[in-house]
């Protein structure tokens, strides 16, 4: 049908085999919480199949009386069953985030539905929603507004990156409404999941316990982002977390919540997937049954029979639920949305909140909340380190060789500052080591204090303040997949005074060119070894600040939002401590 297959471990496009739709004993309350939640507790467990003749064709109109379900080779008594006639809720999902690299070949999540609006059958009721980390808005579309889509705007605000996993829990929840007892969810998404609230197990204990069936449709990554061809469970972004592996996720998504998924590469295979699923839906029969509630150990194998001759039956067979009682899965009330009273991002305790909105402050006392622990970043006694030895040649080869878009500041290409993207020529000294976290900031004003003791390079002499090319460290803002700004403090040879710049770097691929805003600048040393940095980007103004002295003051407009973080380039350490960021 000209649908690419994904990987034998991703799914089998088309293939007979099919999803566990999902049926669930839903029981709705509302928490104790200053914002309104409801939680969602599920103990169905359900198998899906379906039954051909030996010609292949789809065997229907069979009854519950015809099956026997049984689990570890004992009989079950099935509590629901649907034979695939009756119509389907479906929702549409479409990632809209910054590391998609094919969404605007297919449209919006509307004008998707409104493809598949075309092969629904009456009755069948469709939403939408785009998404990105902010979910929606959630529209239920009437056959007359998908008739023409793009009167629709379902864009959600500017945003950080995509919460992949958090958009299929909402869609869920929407979905416990549903005047039908069918239901499907279509995620179009490259997989790549950066702001989540719920972690990828737990959106997998709520799939299974759901009534959808989910369908994945994967769409490739931004290039830059060189995620093609790892295999190890986490990939490195840029500001140095670690996230789900894509091809991880779309693989666990197929093998432990039974979704199917397509590769579409033309907007002629996305209708060939979108009927393939609808094929699906008709010919499917869904049985469910209640496990015992003893704690099981090892998965459970399921096993589906049909009491006709002449017939094969195939679906789910073996799956390893999670053993006990029933989970509990909390969400806003009024919007669906994962509740953030319940699944809150490490960084929130460190929140509170100024006369012009959010105060971050991090002292890095503890360890556990959220920035990144690697070897050369991680946490440390009296702040956060840093840490960017001078590596063999050997080594320098295989981070470049390893690096994706994560790990773009770490391959010993990408730092070297205005070398044209295709014209750079491996540099001798170390790469940049990068980390950032906490909130996503428009105008803000941030502060950090810095110790930082430089290493010469390759044995060769120090380099003067103005050479370029020098070890530097410093404070990173507005760090977004297309760039940053850096202030940077360099070696002086005046002891009395100290090196400061403020650059741009602007990502091209897998390289990046650097700008200079402001250059070398000597500023008066202060008695103490500790550097106060700050930063106050309001709209296009920068100014940058040297122990609470304003400096210098630019104008830029390049970048107007992204994450606070800290760089050091070259070899040496760097210990960052008493950061605080404010809202402007």
């Amino acid at each position: 049908m000209g649908i690419n297959r994904a990987t034998s471990r991703l799914g089998r496009v088309l293939c007979p085999f099919v999803l566990s739709l999902l049926l669930l004993n839903i029981r709705l309350a509302f928490a104790q919480s200053p914002i309104p939640t409801m939680h969602i507790e599920v103990d169905l467990q359900p198998v899906e199949v379906q039954v051909k003749d030996l010609h292949g064709n789809d065997v229907l109109g069979l009854s519950a009386k015809d099956f026997t379900v049984l689990e570890n080779g004992k009989p079950q008594k099935i509590a629901f069953f649907d034979s695939g006639n009756g119509p389907v809720s479906l929702v549409v999902l479409l990632d809209s985030s910054n590391s998609m690299g094919s969404t605007g070949t297919l449209g919006s999540a509307t004008t998707i539905a409104a493809q598949f609006m075309r092969i629904a059958r009456p009755g069948d009721d469709i939403s939408a929603m785009d998404f990105t980390d902010q979910m929606g808005p959630f529209e239920y579309l009437t056959s007359k507004q998908l008739q023409n889509p793009s009167a629709i705007s379902l864009a959600p605000a500017p945003s950080s990156g995509s919460a992949l996993y958090d958009a299929i829990a909402s869609a869920l929840c929407h979905l416990r409404s549903s005047k039908n007892p069918r239901q499907a969810i279509i995620v179009v998404s490259d997989g790549v999941d950066q702001h989540s609230r719920l972690t990828l197990d737990q959106l997998i204990d709520l799939v299974r316990s759901s009534r959808a069936q989910l369908f994945m449709i994967g769409l490739q990554s931004r290039s830059d982002f060189n995620f093609q061809g790892h295999v190890e469970p986490k990939v490195t972004l840029i500001s140095g977390h670690d996230i789900d592996n894509p091809t991880v996720v779309f693989e666990r998504l197929m093998k432990e919540s039974g979704a199917e998924s397509f590769i579409p590469n033309s907007e002629r295979t996305l209708n060939e997937a979108l009927k393939a699923v609808s094929d699906m839906l008709q010919s499917e029969y869904t049985l469910a049954y209640y496990p015992e509630k003893t704690v099981r150990k090892g998965p459970r194998k399921i096993e589906v029979k049909v009491h006709r001759k002449g017939v094969r039956i195939f679906g789910s067979r073996v799956v390893n639920p999670t053993a006990g009682a029933a989970h509990q899965f909390h969400f806003d009330k009024a919007t669906c949305t994962v509740s953030p009273a319940f699944y809150k991002y490490p960084y929130e305790a460190k929140l509170t909140h100024g006369p012009n909105g959010m105060i971050y402050r991090e002292d890095f006392s503890d360890p556990h909340t959220g920035w990144p622990v690697h070897k050369d970043s991680h946490y440390a006694s009296g702040g956060y380190e840093l840490d960017n030895h001078p590596s063999t040649d050997q080594d320098a080869a295989s981070a470049g060789n390893s690096a994706g878009f994560g790990n773009l500041d770490r391959s010993p290409t990408a730092q070297l500052p205005r070398a044209a993207p295709f014209d750079i020529e491996p540099p001798t000294f170390h790469p940049n080591i990068l980390a950032a976290y906490g909130p996503w900031w428009h105008d803000f004003r941030a502060s950090v204090n810095l110790k930082a003791v430089f290493e010469e390079i390759h044995n060769e002499p120090k380099r003067k303040p103005s050479d370029e090319a020098r070890p530097t460290a410093g404070l990173v803002f507005r760090m977004n997949i297309g760039g940053y700004y850096a202030l940077l403090v360099g070696d002086s040879t005046d002891k009395d005074k100290l090196s400061i710049e403020l650059v741009r770097r602007d990502y091209f691929g897998t390289f990046y060119t650097e700008n200079q805003l402001i250059p070398w600048t000597l500023v008066t040393q202060p008695p103490s070894s500790e550097t106060e940095l700050s930063a106050e980007a309001i709209g296009k103004q920068i100014s940058i600040f040297v122990d609470g002295q304003e400096v210098k003051t630019v104008q830029d407009d390049t970048y107007d939002d992204g994450y606070v973080g800290f760089v050091i380039s070259g070899p040496g350490r760097a210990l960052f401590s008493d950061l605080l960021v404010e809202q402007k």
